[in-house]
This record gives structure tokens, sequence and C-alpha cells, in this order.
């Protein structure tokens, strides 16, 4: 099967919605489902290493969710409804037990999985998650705020942002000036060219279909994510990983977070942001997950 091929594969739903995913590393590898941050993509999972999945034995499948890559819009959709996507995906593919990782916005998609289905999992990483609406700590995230007080400014916003991404060329110049604004580790992750044209089209291919997408993701994160953190089976192994110098995503949600769900072992890294966290340490995280 060609490159191109792995990276853009699509599945069909039971519904009639087109699924889409990447699909890296060995075929009878350790499968390990990857959810993209927001807004973002299954080319997500382009920014990690080949050489280092193939090392581990790792099989990575990124998954774009509705209405962002190759997936179908779904009206209405809530953050339990992702898991049912995943298991439709993984029967397809035929793997019965996988991990599961999210970074950022995939984060709480992440922990819908662990609360629903505990028993086809072998663990869950949370990567600079985003925590629920009911943690105090949540509310110090500017965005949240602005998509539960002020919706019609988050849907210009999200429209402007999808037609900034039309050009790559002049999103990628755009982004590199906003990089003055982001942690020293995260500005030095990022420094690499080559990573961040790939950063740039991973996260523009979540505007593939407009800005609708993107503006129903948001208003699922502004909400009650349907299910308590203390409920997640005890049987289940979560680890959840964060930088202390976040600016994105307070590491207090992390720590919040990891108290709650019963099973659950967190690391947090002193000197890391928002991305340098899982571009810096994928491997370690990747090798947990999968042990």
């Amino acid at each position: 099967m060609a490159k191109n091929d792995y990276v853009n594969q699509t599945v069909k739903l039971k519904d009639g919605r087109n699924l889409g995913y990447i699909d890296l590393g060995k075929e009878d590898g350790k499968p390990l489902f990857y959810f993209h941050g927001f807004p973002g993509s299954r080319l997500e999972a382009t920014l990690l290493s080949d050489k280092e999945i193939n090392k581990l034995n790792i099989r990575l499948i990124s998954v774009d969710r509705p209405g962002m890559g190759l997936s179908d819009f779904k009206k209405n959709r809530t953050l339990l409804d992702w898991v049912d996507d995943v298991v439709e995906l993984a029967n397809a593919l035929d793997i019965n037990k996988f991990a599961v990782g999210g970074t950022s916005g995939g984060g709480p998609y992440t922990a819908a999985c662990a609360y629903k289905i505990p028993e086809r999992l072998i663990s869950c990483g949370i990567i600079s998650g985003l925590g629920s609406k009911d943690l105090e700590i949540e509310k110090k995230i500017k965005l949240l705020s602005v998509i539960r007080n002020f919706p019609w400014l988050f849907k210009l916003m999200m429209w402007i942002q999808s037609r900034g991404m039309k050009d790559l060329e002049k999103a990628e110049k755009k982004m590199k000036k906003s990089l003055k604004k982001l942690p020293e580790a995260d500005r030095e992750a990022l420094a690499d060219p080559q990573l961040l044209s790939k950063f740039i089209k991973e996260a523009g291919e979540a505007f593939r279909h407009g800005s609708k997408g993107t503006y129903h993701e948001g208003k699922i994160y502004a909400k009650s994510w349907g299910f308590n953190l203390e409920d997640i089976s005890p049987q289940l192994k979560v680890y959840i990983w964060h930088g202390v110098a976040d600016k994105n995503v307070s590491v207090e949600m992390g720590h919040e977070m990891c108290k709650l769900i019963p099973y659950c072992k967190g690391k947090f890294y002193p000197n890391e942001g928002h991305y340098s966290t899982v571009l810096k340490y994928y491997e370690e995280i990747m090798s947990t997950l999968i042990s």
C-alpha cells in the first residue's frame, strides 16, 4: 500500500458517515488509537517519528473527529458518541483490545473511552489534556468562557481561522510570529521548520470541510461530559502527562483529573509546555501505554 493510502484511510460507519484515519506502523504491531488536539486532525500523528513507532512495534491509528479532516459531520453529537465511532473502527480493523491516547482537546475523548469501554482498553493516556467544565480550574481557560458566553463570537473565530488556513504558507508565517508568546520549551519544540510545516498542515486539515466541525467541537468542550471521572473503572490503568509550564491548559487541571480518576498515575514535567510535552516525550508515553 502506498504511503499516501495509509495517511488517507476512511471507513464507512453504520449510519453512513465516513470516518477518516491514518494507520502508521506495523500491521501486527500493538494497537494504539490516538486522538488529536483542537483544532486538529489525524495528521497530528505525522508529527511523531516513524522510526520510533516501528522500534516500539506500535500500530498507531490516528482518527479525524466528525466534521474534521476526512470524517463527515455529525449533527448534535456528544462526547460519548465518539466512543461508538472508535469501537466501529476497531471492529472494522479486527482489533479487539487496544490502548488510547489523546493530546489537549483529545483528552476528553480519551477519558470518554476509559469510562464507556474499559473492557476494550489496555490503558489510557491523557497528554496536556483539557478537563471537564465541572472542574473549577476549567473556568480559567478563556476560550471556553467565550464559547459558553459568546457562541456567536466563537463561531466567527472558527470561520476566520478556516479562511486563514486556506493559505498554509501565510498561516505558517503567522504561527512563527505567535511562537514568541509561548513558553521557551514550546518555542524550542516547534523551532524545526519541517515540524512546524507539518503542524500547520495538520491543523489546517481540521478545516477541510469549513468551520462547522470545529465550531461544534468547541461547544462540546463547554458542556458537561456526561459522566464523572470518579466513575472510570478502577481496573483500567490511566496515565496523565502534563507540562508545568503549559500556558494553554493549566497543569492544575492535570493534577485535579489525576486525583479524581480511580487508578491514575500522573507525571508532571517541570519546564515543559503544551506542545513540548508530547513532542519530546512521545516515545516514553507510547511505550508506557502499550506495555
